[in-house]
């Protein structure tokens, strides 16, 4: 069985897209864990240390859902409150501790249309079990 961390704020619109569209999959050979936490992705990898992490969030700027594979393409902004202490930046001072090898996100837009979103994140669900 596959394991997706799904991450998102569900009180604010535009963090809240990939835990409503991982609500709403509904594949048997894949287990959607909800996070509110970076700290879920480290518990993970202590439980699960040798499966491949993935994980499913909201990316800015983007037009479609997408795979990112290299933690060092996400843009860690400048930390000004513990509020911006993100799950990017969290992965990569993890990469950096040695504790995290490998990492696919699924990253979608903050807002378009859920079911094209919905249909397009399924469709690179299948492609990386290939």
């Amino acid at each position: 069985m596959k394991t997706i961390l799904c991450f998102g704020n569900e009180f604010i619109k535009q963090d809240s897209l990939a835990k409503e569209i991982a609500n709403e999959i509904n594949m048997p050979e894949i287990e959607f864990i909800m996070c509110d936490s970076p700290d879920d992705i480290l518990e993970f990898s202590k439980i699960s240390p040798n499966k491949e992490i993935i994980i499913l969030d909201v990316v800015q700027n983007i037009e479609e859902p997408m795979i990112i594979n290299n933690i060092d393409d996400l843009e860690a902004g400048k930390l000004c409150t513990l509020h911006d202490f993100d799950v990017g930046f969290f992965l990569k001072l993890m990469k950096e501790l040695g504790q995290i090898k490998d990492i696919k996100i699924i990253g979608i837009p903050q807002t378009g249309d859920k079911e094209k979103i919905k249909k397009e994140v399924i469709r690179r669900i299948n492609d990386s079990s290939e």
